[in-house]
């Protein structure tokens, strides 16, 4: 069970799941995208992660997901 806990007034948060490999990659791919998400690795072994996002670029962060050059299958996205 993941706690949602620290969700506040403009945080969001996206849960992906990408292979455990790509994980450092995935990281730095969304760092070149000026971190817009701050990535939170849940599960190494599963390749879960957290991406923390403001509500205004939410839209942008699922939009970027479905053009990177790995799988990413998003899980859910909480606001």
């Amino acid at each position: 069970m993941i706690d949602y806990s620290p969700l506040r007034g403009g945080e969001e948060m996206i849960l992906v799941e990408v292979a455990p490999r790509d994980i450092d990659f995935f990281n730095k791919l969304l760092e070149g995208y000026d971190n817009l998400a701050l990535v939170t690795t849940l599960d190494a072994k599963l390749g879960k992660l957290a991406l923390w996002v403001t509500k205004h670029a939410k839209k942008d962060v699922l939009a970027i997901l479905k053009c990177l050059p790995v799988p990413v299958h998003v899980l859910e996205a909480r606001s």
